[in-house]
């Protein structure tokens, strides 16, 4: 890519368009914070990204570029995550103990004073993404005075028993074939799955062996991300490409954080509620969630199934999701 294609995604020629790439100091430590929008009297849509530590500011041009003509959307890199791992990499080990669920909601919540000092708006709306669905509905739930709406794409209720829940899906379908391979990697999934609140080596390996299988049984439709949209992407220089992905030994807190999550717990929240997820969603099944919606307590709620999308379905089916992102967020 050359210097004025990089430039022009970068930093489009709107008039009113807001572009900033920020290291703002939150929770103590650098955080990478990039804001994108056409039109800076949009309303704000902040996106928690998922993983852990799986950043996805580096996509914006390829993930958010529709969303950016209605709203103005800031992607924050949480801690040890791609760009603030890499602002903060002499303290990595240590901030690695942190991660709970009080230290996530004080992130959010200084990010949104940050935007009150760059824009002037009420409140915020929150989408949360996978793992970023665990603390982006807490926060939702415990400061609705900054939150007009939250949106929960591939919303994550427990994550050991959505393992289970795909996990037989997929073992039932192999078994149909007779695929004695499948299954038998499968089966040692299951094995690997720990006891306790940490991740192993073991697990993740397995979990990446896991997701291969239950895409080709369940997930026809998911693209994904290609070699060459994550090698050449302007918003990513060489180092932010090796720090992509953080190695769980840099989240032990936040990993504590996953495995004792359940979304169950509490029902009961103060702001609309909209939940977004893929019929092919093999990381967070919506069978989970449509389980318990009727339960869900919320000035409004809404349940949307895409069909022919797996996990990432804003990529998948992007015009799609635009459109549905654009009819909920009238809140």
């Amino acid at each position: 890519m050359n210097k004025k294609n990089k430039n022009d995604i970068l930093y489009p020629q709107c008039e009113n368009g807001m572009y900033m790439y920020e290291y703002v100091e939150i929770g103590g430590i650098k955080q990478y914070i990039q804001i994108r929008g056409k039109d800076r009297s949009n309303p704000i849509l902040l996106f928690v990204h998922g993983g852990p530590g799986g950043s996805m500011a580096g996509y914006a041009h390829i993930m958010q570029d529709l969303w950016e003509e209605h709203f103005t959307v800031v992607n924050w890199d949480q801690r040890n995550a791609c760009k603030t791992y890499l602002a903060n990499k002499d303290r990595a080990m240590e901030i690695a103990k942190t991660g709970t669920m009080e230290d996530y909601i004080g992130d959010i919540d200084e990010i949104i004073k940050y935007l009150h000092t760059i824009y002037d708006f009420e409140k915020i709306i929150l989408l949360g993404f996978s793992w970023g669905s665990v603390i982006g509905s807490e926060y939702a739930r415990k400061h609705p005075e900054n939150v007009s709406c939250y949106i929960g794409v591939g919303q994550l209720i427990n994550y050991v028993e959505g393992f289970h829940v795909v996990g037989k899906q997929v073992l039932e379908r192999a078994k149909k074939q007779r695929n004695k391979k499948d299954i038998e990697k499968i089966n040692k999934v299951f094995e690997s799955i720990p006891d306790g609140n940490a991740m192993t080596d073991e697990f993740m390996k397995q979990i990446m062996i896991f997701s291969r299988i239950a895409n080709k049984y369940l997930s026809e439709n998911s693209r994904g991300l290609t070699w060459k949209e994550f090698l050449t992407s302007p918003l990513m220089d060489g180092k932010a490409r090796k720090a992509m992905y953080t190695h769980h030994s840099l989240l032990t807190g936040t990993f504590k954080t996953l495995f004792e999550y359940d979304f169950r717990d509490d029902l009961n929240f103060p702001v609309p509620m909209y939940f977004i997820t893929g019929e092919e969603d093999t990381s967070c099944p919506h069978s989970m969630l449509k389980e318990i919606v009727d339960d869900i307590s919320a000035p409004k709620k809404e349940l949307h199934i895409m069909k022919k999308a797996g996990h990432c379905c804003f990529f998948d089916r992007k015009e799609e999701f635009n459109e549905l992102l654009k009819s909920i967020t009238v809140c």
